[in-house]
């Protein structure tokens, strides 16, 4: 058997693991070896040393040695209890059981030998110990018990779940172990290895799980290091292979050869920042190549990613060639397409609107070519929209579609070249470890005259003050946001609280004035009536949940409330105070806080820099919350942190792509092992990456 059959065989394959305890592991993760293998211990307790029950004292976890002086079940109302004392030679203590399983008096029988590990207190004026960890012993080797798996070492403490203990799980590790150790074979080269002072994988993976010394050794230390960095190379190796495989690709050339970029620029009634000229220009380079683009534009809130868009668009349809652009909703689909009609039009390009309302007539002029540029929702990638000459797909807040959904749109034309944007900036870290196949351009400054949003932090007892502003705003021709997020992860929470406030507000704060709600259990037709409503001003305020965080730009909203704000994310709070400052007016975000001041409203406070924002939140919050990596299509880390472990994960990158420099087919004999585990974890097939 190969070692990465052995690896992704199943758990099942392990002695004593049914169906039944194979379910309860499907809950932890754990569904081959290679799973278990990666199933480290969240920490160790060091049962080497047997102590005395007259040295214990509350608070301790001693590894204790004596026999059972007596037994009982004790019953209560509704649950039975098992208590035993149990004694050594300095003195004795009762062992507890809340819940009395019928082995326990059969284990238990009076006389009998144990090893006893937890937690020491005091009841009754008797030390007691309550669901020990405990082992018989049957004989004694040198006047000592023999090491076992839970007693008489450095025991690994890992994560439970119902109906799985921790004897069970060392005991199916230590089987793995021994089952899959002896195949493993190193991938990393050996120089590698030592040019960064790495252990190999073998003595690394037997020294996380059960440790000769306390996690402070440093031999552990680098057993766990060695793990992490190879998590992180294989990833980079990975993408460095993605973005290879692209390059090997036919794609059009895309040239402007009639001007028509530079005329859409110059007749902008702004300047285009530098940061919009940069990215402009990397795209240019871009569809130029002879293979396909795939570049994310990362834009902060209103830095101007939809003019970068536009100009990719019209050298596009200077080619000619056709442009999809997909974006999450219907009214962002028809902002997108209203500006389309002022600024592209008046060049020449025809655009359209393709949602389900308009697919009847749009969907010929599409097929025949009349139509240069097409703006539309999730309906851009069904059945049936077929395009003349699809040469560039621009796909804006990407992150709001899956990559199955993007790659079917891509598919409409013969290797089409790719442009996605998103308003919430990715720190770098996180960029590396999901976007490394791709091109990126940062665009971080602002347009020139956008005034800053004022924004501050306000108290229960400030509410008086709070609703004068709203009513001060709304006289002065002005609109309000006012946003109540989930209190709990619950639908219908989220939806009592909007509903409540909405209608508060509008009998006894505000009943002279028109108000709007929003909140997530509306269905898309009803939600997008009332931000098109909101849009038109029929509404001066709208009470909403935070599904207005990605969607309308509304000039005349220039106030934006946000209830609970420590309740949300930094780069959550972000997006939606990017609602606000979209017009020539000056432009608040006030924080209602039920709480202390925290570390993220500070931030919010002192800074409008998207980026630095999310490089906060991603500390505050860890990767797994900042943005789900499920939506990725990569491979999730095991072991791995991308913001405690950032510097190992700069250093697998910078390997990675010195090792693809050289040999970028993984050919060599030397890297036969990598060659392997990044087919084994991509499901990648290198052979395809080959030209000819």
């Amino acid at each position: 058997m190969s070692e990465q059959s052995t690896l992704g065989a199943s758990i099942q394959s392990i002695r004593g693991v049914g169906p039944k305890l194979s379910k309860t592991l499907n809950k932890k993760g754990i569904q081959t070896l290679e799973d278990a293998l990666y199933f480290l211990p969240r920490t160790y307790e060091d049962r080497r040393q047997i102590v005395s029950i007259a040295s214990v004292r509350p608070g301790m976890h001693p590894t204790l040695l004596g026999t059972v002086l007596s037994s009982r079940e004790i019953r209560a109302r509704r649950t039975r209890r098992f208590e035993v004392v149990f004694g050594d030679d300095t003195g004795r203590l009762t062992l507890l059981w809340f819940h009395a399983f019928p082995s326990l008096a059969s284990e238990f029988e009076v006389g009998a030998r144990f090893l006893i590990y937890g937690e020491v207190k005091i009841f009754g004026g008797r030390p007691q110990i309550v669901h020990p960890e405990y082992e018989r012993v049957k004989d004694l080797h040198e006047g000592k018990p023999r090491q076992t798996m839970s007693f008489g070492r450095i025991v690994p403490i890992y994560s439970e779940t119902d109906g799985l203990h921790q004897k069970t799980i060392r005991k199916l590790i230590s089987e793995t172990l021994q089952r899959s150790l002896p195949e493993l074979e190193d991938p990393l080269p050996f120089d590698l290895r030592e040019r960064l002072q790495l252990p190999d994988i073998r003595s690394s993976f037997y020294d996380v799980h059960f440790p000769k010394e306390l996690p402070s050794d440093s031999e552990l230390a680098q057993s766990l290091r060695r793990i992490i960095f190879e998590e992180f190379f294989v990833l980079q190796l990975g993408l460095g292979l993605k973005k290879r495989e692209r390059t090997q690709q036919k794609a059009p050339c895309l040239i402007d050869s009639t001007g028509l970029q530079v005329d859409f620029i110059r007749l902008l009634p702004f300047q285009i920042t530098e940061d919009q000229a940069l990215a402009i220009s990397d795209i240019t380079s871009d569809l130029a190549r002879p293979y396909p683009m795939a570049r994310l534009v990362q834009g902060d809130v209103g830095s101007g990613k939809t003019i970068v868009a536009f100009a990719a668009a019209a050298l596009t349809a200077a080619a000619g060639y056709q442009i999809a652009l997909m974006v999450p909703t219907e009214i962002l689909a028809l902002q997108h397409f209203k500006n389309a009609e002022q600024w592209l039009a008046p060049l020449g390009i025809r655009p359209a609107l393709l949602v389900q309302s308009t697919k009847k007539e749009v969907l010929p002029e599409v097929q025949s070519g009349k139509v240069q540029f097409v703006v539309g929702t999730h309906a851009l990638f069904q059945k049936g929209v077929e395009f003349l000459r699809l040469g560039l797909v621009i796909v804006d807040e990407q992150h709001r579609f899956g990559v199955d959904q993007r790659n079917q749109l891509t598919r409409k034309g013969a290797s089409t070249h790719l442009l996605m944007m998103t308003a919430t900036p990715i720190p770098r870290t996180l960029a590396l470890t999901l976007y490394g196949d791709l091109d990126l351009s940062l665009i971080r400054q602002k347009p020139k005259g956008r005034i800053p949003i004022e924004t501050r932090v306000l108290r229960e007892p400030d509410r008086p003050r709070l609703f004068q502003t709203i009513r001060k705003t709304v006289q002065s021709g002005q609109q309000v946001y006012i946003i109540y997020p989930l209190v709990e992860a619950s639908e219908k929470l989220d939806l009592k609280s909007a509903t409540e406030m909405y209608a508060r507000l509008q009998r006894e704060v505000f009943p002279d004035l028109k108000l709007g709600l929003l909140h997530g259990r509306m269905k898309g037709p009803e939600k997008e009536a009332i931000l098109k409503a909101f849009k038109n001003g029929e509404f001066q305020i709208l009470v909403s949940t935070t599904v207005i965080e990605v969607g309308i730009d509304v000039p005349q909203a220039t106030l934006m409330v946000i209830e609970h704000p420590e309740r949300l994310g930094l780069s959550q709070l972000h997006q939606l105070r990017g609602r606000v400052g979209r017009g020539s007016d000056k432009s608040h975000c006030l924080l209602m806080s039920s709480g202390n001041i925290t570390r993220r409203l500070r931030v919010m406070c002192e800074s409008e820099d998207g980026f630095r924002i999310a490089e906060e939140d991603l500390k505050i919050r860890g990767p797994g919350e900042f943005l789900g990596l499920q939506q990725s299509g990569l491979p999730g880390f095991r072991v791995g942190h991308i913001v405690r472990d950032a510097t190992l994960l700069a250093t697998a990158q910078r390997e990675a792509t010195q090792i693809l420099d050289e040999d970028p087919m993984l050919s060599k004999p030397e890297h036969q092992g990598l060659r392997h585990m990044v087919e084994h974890r991509w499901s990648l097939k290198l052979e395809r990456l080959r030209s000819g």
